[in-house]
């Protein structure tokens, strides 16, 4: 009688101590550092947040082919990461996937009315990684979010719209 010896493998993703984009420790870096590290990755600057603009964008086609644009935000007073997202091609959304489960593990998923609303992500190093795909606009969106620093972010940027829109409208006027 032959016996037989059943390995089964599993794929697990590697511990991670610190979550990094661009070689950098995301949870730790400031706004200067890490335009620079984007900067040296190749990616050109098509726009650098300031006064009128809330994020940075960068054309990342030079390294990351895949990839149309790069957009980060930074928490205002620290000056901190709150998000990135890249826009991809919208048919590339299964490959990226598949790379990330390969890299973080199973994602969970947020189911949506249709296949393309679903939304796959994962938390890691109290970053949360997120892909969908946006067949309205024939795109795939990754997006990095520190939670902590983008609920400050969104909370100003609401605030600075309705002030626009107050001004715009004259509701402080006294005729109505």
């Amino acid at each position: 009688m032959q016996k037989y010896l059943l390995v089964i493998v599993l794929l697990l993703p590697a511990p991670l101590m610190a979550f990094e984009l661009f070689g950098v420790n995301i949870n730790q870096i400031n706004r200067v550092d890490l335009r620079l590290a984007i900067r040296d990755s190749g990616a050109e600057v098509v726009r650098e947040a300031g006064d009128d603009n809330w994020y940075d964008v960068y054309d990342m086609t030079s390294n990351f082919k895949q990839s149309k644009f790069l957009f980060v935000a930074y928490e205002k007073t620290t000056a901190t990461f709150a998000f990135a997202e890249y826009h991809l091609p919208y048919d590339y959304f299964r490959s990226m996937l598949l790379r990330l489960t390969l890299k973080y593990g199973k994602p969970r998923v947020r189911y949506g009315n249709f296949e393309s609303e679903n939304r796959h992500y994962w938390t890691v190093d109290g970053i949360k990684i997120e892909i969908t795909q946006n067949w309205n606009k024939n795109l795939t969106r990754l997006i990095y979010t520190q939670p902590e620093k983008l609920l400050p972010l969104q909370q100003a940027y609401r605030q600075e719209e309705l002030l626009k829109l107050s001004k715009l409208l004259n509701v402080d006027g006294s005729y109505y």
